[in-house]
């Protein structure tokens, strides 16, 4: 039997605010009745018609964290936001809800469920940081509106001012410049008309009306008051947003997006045929508004706090300003670099946060599920709300918690203290659980050749599926000095390169090909150069037919070519790797040169025989040797070396077709990828910095070519091998083809529903040989927690 919580039922005196009166009482009732922190609090709710009857009581649990031990206190005062699953679900407020377009979920990011929510927050998080959010980028944006603000400020020669709408002004251009590509002058009507809505909507939200709302929607949406002008106020800055949406549109161009806007336009065109689709033009206008209000108001509103505090304590002002002179100084605008070097501003700053509790309550979430937690059962459907001003009020943590304090946020020694219990907006999942605190296991190696001795160069894959099954599925290796983390088996690789791709995307150095690409082209560079590369290339192909109708009719004219070939053998024996080689080579011509070889081109013949060698000699005892050891292996003679050499030779016959291509290219009608190529180093030729060079043109057309046709036309080669191995499997498939395609047609992509059979075998076909056994190495640029352990900074890491 689950033990009952201890409900109280507070009741609600005429004419005082229901939310404000219960977080009061709750507040006391947690330090009175018990030590377990959880209060059940029945709240009539009236949702009209939405439930089984008009009235009725449900349950509200509110977290608020009172200590019982110093070890448990950051652990369990963060416990409803960091249950994995049960509580992922958010609570939607009526007020907020009420504002959501159509019936169902809301709309937008922040009070948006499920899937709806899962989607565009993964977009609108990876969209934000390919255009600065947490780089250098937007420091620069923020230190250029920096200015325009003190400008706004020195105009005011010293007299008093109120900083609302220039804070607000000042914060909202820097989300602006990544979701409109541009910022607006403090004096712009439609930016200020914009502003106030949204401050408006923040004090109603927080108003008794607002509070009411969110208790008795129903009886509320009856009754006159300002809460009505939420809607309304809501509905003005969505024309705002699809004002911009609109300005945008004409000028779109797919290879070169300049902003939020753009990316979600270009997103909703890809998925135009997608009726299930949640990137809409209503969530564009939505998830906008949401970046503006959380970005805005919360920040905005602790700067203007921050600036009283400031003022009240003239002793805490002037040691921040001596910080700031001695490091910065008048001469230069302060950066995040700075942030080390300055650990009494950054305790300000942190204090300020913790002092005001801006949001008293984390967003409320819900329980999916009837949820154990510590000694109690939460049913399903329960509403979850952490209080967050008891973690930032724990005398635990921080003494005299009402008294302003930077040193809440110093070790005696004057140095930054960081604290578990900083949560100013929210509670959020840890980043470093508690017992991460070493690499994962592994077989022990021996110095300087590492694990080298215990691998089998000619199955590797084999040896690792051994260490897997030893170790379990995160294991550490050593290939010579070089730390290695291997992910095994289908849990472990999809948690780390799909759920948590972003952090794990970086590339990982293979010294092999790094000698060879020089971190160049679109497989094993990183950073910024990949993301630009890969957003081009992706974004060209596609345009070229790449997924589409398209394609489909050229891939049936090449196998048309590929039949006449085998045709002309007159059933003699022949060894098809060529053949096969040549026309996938040929597909990705057309898309990349614009015409097609013939099979008995010399020259083609000898780039595909470059690209077979390599693969040959890449996954080979002296590839693999070269990448444990490849100081040793630059000096030691032996096949390897002709890697470089090949790869020379692949690249000459590119250039050759760029120098054949620059004397017709035709900007107004480019012919296929190396056109679109040149052209965008033309428009780019006055940027020093700009990674579209004739050197990564050369090495990404090699990568493509080596990526699509190696993988593809052996996979094919092994296919045949299998079929003839099984001839009863042959038999079944030669039946589907005949029945659903027959003799007189090629087949189509939309034949492939009507074949299981077929589609069954090639996915088969793919399982059975495991082409890449591991995939391209991985690594992370920080230290990255990872189930119970931590993976270091800039560690490889595999997937086998």
């Amino acid at each position: 039997m689950a033990n009952v919580i201890y409900s109280e039922k507070p009741r609600i005196p005429i004419g005082e605010s229901p939310c404000i009166c219960d977080l009061l009482r709750v507040y006391k009732i947690g330090k009175q009745v018990n030590s377990s922190r959880v209060i059940s609090v029945t709240v009539s709710w009236c949702h009209g018609a939405s439930r089984d009857s008009d009235h009725f009581d449900d349950h509200m649990y509110l977290l608020p964290c009172f200590p019982r031990s110093q070890e448990q206190n950051a652990r369990e005062c963060k416990a409803a936001a960091t249950w994995p699953t049960s509580t992922a679900h958010r609570r939607e407020c009526s007020a907020a809800e009420d504002q959501q377009p159509g019936p169902g979920s809301p709309g937008g990011i922040v009070f948006s469920n499920g899937e709806v929510w899962k989607q565009l927050r993964r977009f609108a998080l990876t969209t934000l940081r390919n255009f600065g959010m947490g780089k250098k980028s937007i420091e620069e944006r923020i230190k250029e509106e920096a200015q325009f603000l003190l400008e706004k400020f020195q105009d005011t020669q010293e007299k008093p001012l109120d900083p609302t709408y220039l804070l607000s002004c000042a914060l909202s251009n820097v989300i602006c410049a990544i979701v409109f590509g541009k910022r607006y002058d403090y004096n712009d009507k439609k930016f200020l008309s914009m502003m106030s809505l949204m401050n408006e909507n923040f004090q109603v939200f927080s108003s008794p009306w607002g509070q009411l709302y969110n208790v008795f929607p129903s009886l509320m949406k009856c009754i006159p008051g300002p809460h009505h002008k939420v809607l309304k106020n809501n509905l003005a800055l969505r024309e705002f947003v699809l004002e911009e949406v609109e300005e945008h549109k004409p000028a779109l161009d797919p290879s070169s997006p300049r902003d939020f806007i753009d990316c979600f336009l270009m997103k909703m065109d890809q998925e135009k045929g997608n009726s299930a689709s949640h990137f809409t033009i209503e969530n564009l206008a939505i998830s906008t508004v949401d970046l503006f209000a959380a970005g805005t108001e919360t920040t905005s509103t602790t700067l203007r706090y921050g600036f009283m505090i400031l003022l009240k304590y003239p002793e805490i002002q002037e040691k921040v300003h001596e910080e700031i002179d001695r490091v910065i100084g008048r001469s230069r605008s302060p950066c995040m670099a700075d942030r080390g070097e300055m650990p009494y501003t950054d305790a300000v700053i942190h204090e300020i946060q913790r002092f005001i509790s801006l949001l008293p309550l984390s967003i409320p979430h819900a329980v999916l599920k009837d949820t154990p937690f510590r000694q109690y059962v939460i049913p399903k459907g329960t509403t979850i709300y952490p209080i967050l001003t008891s973690v930032l009020h724990d005398s635990k943590e921080f003494p005299n918690p009402k008294e302003f304090d930077p040193g809440h946020f110093l070790h005696k020694d004057g140095t930054f203290r960081k604290s578990d219990y900083f949560m100013p907006f929210s509670a959020v999942r840890s980043r470093t659980p508690e017992n991460a605190k070493q690499l994962p296991p592994g077989p022990p190696p021996l110095p300087i050749v590492g694990n080298a001795l215990q691998l089998k160069t000619n199955n590797l894959a084999q040896v690792l599926q051994e260490f897997g099954e030893k170790y379990g599925s995160v294991f550490t290796m050593y290939f010579g000095t070089e730390r290695v983390v291997v992910l095994h088996g289908y849990d472990a690789v999809k948690e780390a390169l799909i759920d948590r791709g972003d952090e794990f995307a970086a590339r990982g150095r293979l010294p092999l090909a790094h000698d060879v690409n020089k971190g160049l082209g679109i497989i094993f560079s990183n950073g910024e150069m990949w993301k630009q590369l890969r957003r081009f290339i992706l974004t060209t192909l596609r345009n070229f037919g790449m997924g589409k109708k398209s394609i489909e009719e050229r891939i049936q004219e090449e196998a048309q070519f590929l039949l006449e070939k085998f045709q002309d053998t007159q059933e003699k024996p022949l060894d098809p790797t060529f053949s096969l080689s040549c026309a996938i080579s040929n597909v990705i011509c057309a898309i990349i040169f614009g015409k097609r070889y013939d099979y008995n081109d010399k020259k083609l013949l000898s780039m595909l025989s470059l690209i077979s060698e390599n693969f040959q000699l890449f996954s080979s005892p002296w590839g693999q040797l070269y990448n444990v050891f490849p100081s040793l292996m630059k000096c030691i003679p032996g096949p390897h070396h002709k890697v470089l050499k090949n790869n020379l030779a692949i690249r000459e016959f590119v250039l050759e077709e760029v120098e054949e291509h620059k004397p017709t290219l035709d900007p107004s009608s480019p012919r296929d990828f190396i056109d679109c190529y040149l052209m965008k180093m033309d428009q780019e030729k006055g940027n020093s910095a700009s990674h579209f060079t004739i050197e990564n043109l050369a090495i990404s057309t090699v990568d493509l070519f080596g990526a699509g046709t190696e993988t593809t036309s052996t996979t094919l080669r092994y296919g045949f091998m299998i079929l003839l191995k099984y001839p009863e499997i042959q038999e079944k498939v030669h039946e589907e083809i005949d029945r659903v395609i027959g003799r007189s047609r090629s087949p189509c992509i939309a034949d492939r529903g009507e074949m299981p059979y077929t589609d069954a075998v090639i996915h088969e076909i793919q399982r059975f040989i495991s082409i890449a056994p591991l995939s391209a190495p991985h690594a992370v640029l920080k230290d990255t927690p990872f189930r119970q352990y931590v993976i270091p900074k800039v560690s490889a890491f595999q997937g086998s």
